[in-house]
């Protein structure tokens, strides 16, 4: 937990129920009944405001927006937790860190650090350049010239090269999109659908048709439906950390094999 975080006790409308939140949080869930509960500053004394009942635009918004509740993993301890999904804040029920679940949109150069558990978009004349983006998902249509974390997964349309890095559990390279990664790709999955050059390190690789992909890949198994191609160095089978960061000059003293393949569905997994 963050040294000197301030706490306040919000009371649930629903049940009555009592929580610690951040002072700085805006709206959250109440841990015992799963309501929504938005909290508000009165005068500069952070406190919860507790009306009788919701409001008539609050059964507007719940109305047309349909609250649900979603799972989020707290990007400091990872800890699992339920959040109502009209919910823009909260903390942390395992280290009390602040949370934020707004959506952000990038449509000019943005180089502030973000971490949230939304979804950024970045647009066509949108260029990020922050040091570290941290969030659920991400759509990548402009520029990324910083660094972008996605703890789910990360949709590329965009054309031309990237300068920054990118992670994520599930890559998916749009129909349309021709992109030059310049730095390594670490992720869960990837699928590609359009054109892409890069460095990939994956638990699996797609090549749907039409997709095609020059690179490497270090992967522990790799498909490629027919109309596909890939052209590239191949390694079936994990890599060790630190032999992932190493030029691919040197990774060519690594297992691999020379491919050029298109045309043939295709499915390599590791020999047991």
């Amino acid at each position: 937990m963050t040294k000197g975080l301030a706490k306040i006790t919000v009371a649930c409308p629903s049940c009555g129920a009592t929580q610690q939140e951040s002072e700085y949080a805006k709206s959250t869930f109440c841990r015992s009944c799963g309501h929504h509960i938005e909290v508000r500053l009165r005068g500069e004394t952070p406190a919860a405001v507790t009306p009788e009942g919701p409001g008539l635009m609050d059964r507007l918004s719940r109305l047309l927006h349909q609250e649900k509740v979603r799972q989020v993993n707290c990007l400091h301890c990872r800890a699992t937790q339920k959040v109502s999904s009209l919910a823009r804040s909260g903390s942390c029920a395992q280290c009390g860190q602040y949370l934020d679940f707004r959506d952000f949109k990038v449509e000019g150069v943005f180089s502030k650090s973000i971490e949230t558990h939304g979804t950024i978009t970045i647009a066509k004349t949108g260029d990020l350049t922050s040091p570290k983006v941290a969030c659920a998902a991400a759509v990548v249509l402009g520029k990324l010239s910083g660094n972008l974390i996605c703890s789910t997964s990360a949709h590329v349309r965009s054309k031309g090269r990237v300068l920054g890095s990118l992670q994520a559990r599930q890559l998916i390279i749009e129909k349309g999109a021709e992109v030059d990664f310049v730095r390594p790709l670490h992720v869960g999955t990837a699928e590609i659908n359009g054109k892409i050059s890069a460095r990939i390190f994956a638990d699996s690789v797609t090549i749907n048709k039409h997709g095609a992909l020059e690179g490497s890949v270090t992967a522990k198994s790799i498909k490629i439906d027919r109309g596909g191609i890939f052209h590239g160095d191949l390694v079936i089978g994990q890599q060790p950390e630190e032999q992932q960061e190493l030029p691919l000059a040197e990774q060519g003293r690594a297992r691999q094999k020379k491919l050029d393949l298109g045309g043939n569905q295709m499915l390599l997994r590791p020999a047991t």
